[in-house]
């Protein structure tokens, strides 16, 4: 059976979303997991191709590729503000510090809705799950800016001037902020309506550093 050919913008999307959703690029068998081809064989004339067409540089090591910045003209993105840091433990006073600007894939952003990106630091949610990842100490959080939450949703949330990241539960007269963690030092904060949802999480983006290459100033 012939394997289906695949075109550029679609070779590089597959790159793009592994990068933005781990942190790193993907290894050869994850991008023929991704691309859903028969063979690694495939995967690396692809790479070729693209690597002749200037859309990426590779180098020896199991995930040695980068996405030039002329392949950014050929991917659907959307530039978002990273604003600085979250904290997923004790509340941190709400600074909010535009560091730039990351663009992401259009797919991972509703229209007509605002969105911004936090740095997470701490351990109180890194047993919450938004889609497949957990949240942990260094990640990136996508966040839909909006001014409710429904049960259940990961919000961050602003307290008397101080900002975190938690579970929220809606109770009988108060709100429950609720951490999922590993470390049993972090305790449920319990308060009513004098605080502000800031907006929910929706995407978890693993290890940034890798995803800040693409950061804009």
């Amino acid at each position: 059976m012939r394997e289906r050919t695949l075109n550029k913008e679609q070779v590089l999307s597959a790159i793009r979303r592994a990068v933005v959703n781990n942190g790193m690029p993907p290894t050869v068998e994850e991008l023929r997991r991704l691309l859903k081809v028969g063979s690694t064989r495939t995967v690396l004339r692809y790479l070729r191709w693209l690597e002749e067409e200037g859309e990426l540089e590779r180098w020896p090591g199991a995930r040695g590729l980068r996405l030039l910045k002329n392949s950014e003209q050929h991917t659907q993105t959307l530039s978002v503000p990273l604003v600085g840091e979250v904290p997923a433990g004790s509340l941190m006073a709400a600074e909010e510090n535009l560091e730039g600007w990351v663009r992401l894939p259009k797919e991972f952003l509703a229209p007509r809705a605002k969105f911004f990106l936090l740095r997470v630091r701490g351990d109180s949610m890194n047993k919450a799950l938004v889609g497949d990842h957990r949240i942990e100490s260094g990640d990136l959080v996508l966040v839909r800016q909006q001014a409710t939450a429904q049960t259940n949703d990961i919000v961050v949330a602003l307290i008397d001037g101080e900002v975190t990241i938690k579970r929220f539960v809606r109770g009988d007269g108060y709100f429950l902020l609720k951490p999922e963690s590993t470390n049993a030092e972090h305790k449920p904060i319990i308060v009513n309506r004098d605080f502000h949802v800031q907006g929910v999480v929706t995407r978890v983006l693993k290890k940034g550093s890798e995803l800040l290459s693409y950061l804009e100033q």
